[in-house]
């Protein structure tokens, strides 16, 4: 009869949080970039659609919420499958993709397209670099690497919309989602860098 594993053995030694930071940060930054469409998305949509005079501004944040639940519903093993790393491109293309559809959408479809692009792209990003984190770091500082990958997006969250509404007062609407663009094209960059020159485990850190 097969005994259950042994649970592993942690020293008591507290690990500087730096060293990790260290290593969550570059994907804790595509996180943040993510999180700028999803917050202009979600505090502005409804304000642009009435701006531009369009009708349905309420379908688009369904549309947006439908297409983020069903993209972790129906694609949540993709980033264990796949790699978080290649998730996240194709997560950032597609998000790109929204945003640009919605700032240069000459109506409605074209800008409720767009949600629901932004609402499928949003929704692996987070999950892929989670597991990309938890590959890189200890299992015994997993729970701090998390949480400081989390207040990542927090913090994109909370700049996001103060940022937004002050360029919407000089440059309009539209600015807002070039803005959310730009933004997932560098996140797109920074994680084909990733990919590229393959981010290493944490270094300096003992397993137990």
């Amino acid at each position: 009869m097969q005994g259950v594993p042994a649970a592993p053995i942690f020293s008591n030694k507290r690990e500087s949080f730096w060293p990790v930071l260290g290593t969550i940060r570059p994907f804790g930054m595509v996180v943040a970039l993510q999180g700028v469409g999803f917050a202009v998305l979600g505090a502005f949509l409804s304000v642009y659609f009435l701006a531009r005079h369009w009708h349905f501004g309420s379908l688009g944040l369904t549309c947006f919420g439908l297409a983020f639940v069903a993209g972790r519903l129906f694609g949540g093993h993709l980033p264990e499958k796949m790699g978080g790393i290649r998730v996240a491109m194709i997560s950032l293309g597609i998000e790109a993709a929204g945003q640009a559809c919605i700032a240069f959408a000459p109506g409605p479809v074209l800008a409720l397209s767009g949600a629901i692009l932004t609402g499928a792209g949003c929704s692996l990003i987070y999950p892929s670099m989670g597991v990309e984190v938890v590959k890189r770091v200890p299992a015994s500082i997993r729970a701090t690497a998390l949480g400081g990958f989390a207040a990542f997006q927090d913090l994109s969250y909370a700049v996001s919309g103060p940022v937004a509404g002050t360029l919407s007062d000089h440059l309009g609407y539209r600015a807002i989602f070039l803005m959310g663009l730009g933004c997932a094209l560098i996140g797109l960059i920074l994680v084909f860098k990733l990919a590229r020159r393959g981010a290493l485990p944490l270094t300096g850190v003992a397993e137990g």
